[in-house]
């Protein structure tokens, strides 16, 4: 899994992955990443077989795609967090909520899909380090 860090460039809005402060690959806008927190999501592997990926939005702005079985890192300031998930035209999510405090700067969550008859829903999960798979 990657070691890479999930930015959105502020200038031209381009979403990449990178190892650290940076130029954007698109603008080359010097990137400079948060260091207060990181936010760590992983895609869990479906047992029914849909292994698309997950379109993320973190607090309302998109942040791409999380492959299925893999995790991406975001680095981020303190504050209030709310992530949601969606799975191609399905909205349907149990969005989770929390802090990004001095106490606590890594959150590690994950996400899986619970099938339905007429919809899916994406489940997303707050855990702690020891269920998240090692990078």
């Amino acid at each position: 899994m990657s070691q890479l860090l999930r930015i959105k460039c502020p200038k031209c809005g381009a979403i990449q992955d990178i190892p650290g402060n940076c130029p954007c690959k698109q603008c080359k806008n010097q990137l400079v990443l948060p260091e207060d927190g990181v936010i760590q999501i992983y895609r869990m592997g479906s047992p029914i077989g849909i292994a698309v990926g997950l379109g993320i939005y973190l607090n309302s702005i998109p942040l791409g795609h999380v492959a299925n079985t893999s995790s991406i890192r975001i680095p981020v300031g303190y504050g209030h967090y709310k992530i949601h998930m969606t799975l191609g035209a399905t909205r349907r999510c149990r969005d989770v909520e929390f802090d990004i405090t001095p106490q606590e700067r890594i959150v590690y969550v994950k996400a899986h899909i619970k099938p339905g008859f007429w919809t899916n829903t994406v489940v997303i999960e707050k855990v702690t380090a020891d269920q998240m798979p090692p990078l």
